[in-house]
C-alpha cells in the first residue's frame, strides 16, 4: 500500500501546524477567511483521496490505467506530498516531546470593586464569571474591605485555580485595602520593598528575565503630607525596580485617584494627577489607560491608572465594563509578551473521609503483630513498613479516587453565563462609541443586575 506510518505522521502535523500557517498566510496579504476556504477545500480533497488510495493498490492502477490518468494520478500524489511538507516546513516548532504548554502572554487586571464581602460576596461569583472568558494569569482589587475577621481561606473568597495575597487597610478596619488573586501554578513571589500600607508588589521570573507587578490604592482623602509620603514611596519602588541596568519588566496598576488631562482629554488636571505624572515620567513611565475608568450618572473620568517602563511590550491594555451596577469604577488590563509556564492536568488522588470504615481500619491496625514486624530491622526500614501497612488498610476501608487537575471554570460557570458576560462587555462598547449617553449607560447596568442574577440563579 502507498500509505505509510511516515504519512500518517505527516497528517498529524498539518494540525499542529495550523496556528503558524495562519500567520505565515497573513504576512503574504491573504485574507483570513480565503485561508479558511482553501484549507477546508484541501483538507476535504485529501480525505477523500486517501481513501481512494487505501482501497486500491496504486501500482494496480497505473498498470490498468490509461498512460494520461496514471501521470495525473502520480502528480496528485506528488502534489499531497508537496502540500504537507510546506506546511511542516513553515511551522517550524513540531517537536516529538514538546514538554510543558508555555503561556505566550502574561496577563492581569485591576478593579476596585468598593467591598469584596458586600452583598454576600457576590462580587466574587461575578469575578469568577468574568475571568473564564479573559483567564487572567493576575488580578489586583482596590477596596477589598477586608480585616482580621475574615480569613484568606474564607470559602467566600475562593477563587478557584488561584490563591491570595492581601494588604489590609493599616487600621484593620473594613475600608480601604488591597488583594491580589494568582493562579496556584504562577512562579510568583512577593516583595517586601515598600512601606506603603496598601500595596502589593510581586515579582514573576521566567529564565533570565522578571516582570513586576505592582498594585496599590490611594485613598482620595489623604492630605497633604500623606500625599507627600506617599510620593516617596512610589519613587522608592520605582528606583528598587527600574534601574537603568535593570532590563526588567515593571507594571504599577491602581487607584490613584488623579486625574490628569494627558492621560484623558476631557480630564480637569488635580495637584495629585500633576505630580504623580511629574514624577513617573522622570523614570520614562508610561501610563496606558486613556478611557474612563470611573463612570457615574452624568460624569466620567480616568483615576484607574497603569504605568510601565517598556510600553512596546504590552501587545494589548485597554478598559472592560464593572461587573456590579454599584461599583462605578471599570476593569483596567494588560497582556505583555513574557512568556510563563502553563502546566498541564495532573492526578491526584482524594480521599472521601466521611464514608470511611473506621471499625475496620482499627480491627485491622490491632490485628497486625508490630513487634514481629519490626524486629531485627533498622528504623528507617520500620518507618517504611509502618507507612505501607497504613497505606494498605487506608487504601481498603477509605473510599478514594484520583482526579485530573486542571485550570477549569468551576461547574456553575456555563456557556449562557459566559454570553452574558461578552453581551455586556458589547453594550459598554457602544456606550464608549455613543458618546456615554445616560441611556445606554442603563442599559449596561441592566446587563450588569441581569448577570448577578443569573451567577446567584445557577450557583
Amino acid at each position: 500500500m502507498f500509505i505509510d506510518l511516515n504519512l500518517w505522521r505527516a497528517r498529524i502535523g498539518i494540525h499542529a501546524g495550523n496556528i503558524k500557517c495562519i500567520s505565515f498566510l497573513r504576512q503574504k496579504g491573504m485574507k483570513l477567511k480565503s485561508y479558511f476556504v482553501l484549507q477546508i477545500l484541501l483538507q476535504i480533497f485529501l480525505c477523500y483521496f486517501t481513501m481512494f488510495v487505501n482501497i486500491f493498490n496504486v501500482n494496480l492502477l497505473v498498470t490498468i490505467c490509461k498512460n494520461s490518468f496514471s501521470s495525473i494520478l502520480i502528480g496528485l500524489i506528488c502534489l499531497r506530498h508537496i502540500y504537507i511538507s510546506y506546511l511542516l516546513l513553515i511551522c517550524g516548532d513540531i517537536e516529538c516531546n514538546p514538554g510543558p504548554k508555555l503561556k505566550d502572554r502574561l496577563s492581569f487586571c485591576h478593579w476596585n470593586l468598593n467591598s469584596l464581602p458586600a452583598h454576600n460576596f457576590s462580587k466574587v461569583s461575578l469575578l469568577q464569571a468574568f475571568n473564564s472568558i479573559h483567564k487572567f494569569d493576575i488580578i489586583c482589587i482596590s477596596e477589598s474591605y477586608l480585616d482580621s475577621s475574615i480569613h484568606s481561606d474564607d470559602l467566600n473568597l475562593t477563587l478557584n485555580g488561584y490563591r491570595l495575597a492581601r494588604s489590609d487597610h493599616p487600621l484593620d478596619i473594613k475600608r480601604g485595602g488591597v488583594c491580589i488573586y494568582y493562579k496556584e501554578t504562577l512562579p510568583i513571589t512577593f516583595l517586601n520593598i515598600s512601606n506603603l500600607a496598601e500595596c502589593l508588589i510581586c515579582e514573576i521570573s521566567f529564565e533570565k528575565k522578571k516582570c513586576y507587578i505592582v498594585s496599590l490604592y490611594r485613598s482620595p482623602s489623604q492630605n497633604m503630607d500623606e500625599f507627600s509620603n506617599f510620593l516617596m514611596e512610589l519613587e522608592n519602588i520605582i528606583e528598587n525596580l527600574n534601574t537603568p541596568n535593570n532590563p526588567n519588566f515593571l507594571f504599577i496598576i491602581g487607584d490613584f485617584n488623579a486625574k490628569l488631562s494627558t492621560w484623558k482629554t476631557d480630564d480637569i488636571d488635580t495637584a495629585e494627577g500633576v505630580d504623580i505624572a511629574t514624577l513617573t515620567s522622570s523614570y520614562g513611565l508610561t501610563q496606558l489607560i486613556s478611557d474612563p475608568t470611573h463612570i457615574l450618572q452624568n460624569s466620567s473620568t480616568c483615576i484607574d491608572l497603569l504605568f510601565t517602563n517598556q510600553p512596546n511590550m504590552v501587545s494589548e491594555s485597554g478598559v472592560y465594563p464593572s461587573l456590579h451596577h454599584n461599583c462605578h469604577h471599570q476593569i483596567i488590563f494588560a497582556k505583555i509578551d513574557f512568556k510563563i509556564f502553563f502546566p498541564p492536568p495532573y492526578e491526584r488522588r482524594i480521599w472521601h473521609y466521611s464514608r470511611s470504615n473506621i471499625e475496620g481500619i482499627r480491627q485491622s491496625i490491632e490485628t497486625i503483630d508490630w513487634e514481629r514486624a519490626f524486629f531485627n530491622i533498622s528504623i528507617n526500614d520500620q518507618v517504611v513498613l509502618f507507612n505501607n501497612y497504613l497505606m494498605n488498610i487506608f487504601l481498603n476501608y477509605i473510599p478514594n479516587e484520583f482526579i485530573t487537575i486542571n485550570d477549569r471554570d468551576p461547574p456553575w460557570i456555563t456557556s449562557v453565563i459566559k454570553k452574558k458576560v461578552h453581551q455586556k462587555n458589547l453594550l459598554y462598547q457602544e456606550y464608549l462609541k455613543n458618546g456615554k449617553r445616560v441611556v445606554d449607560l442603563e442599559k449596561v447596568n441592566e446587563a450588569c443586575n441581569s448577570l448577578s442574577d443569573l451567577v446567584s440563579e445557577s450557583k
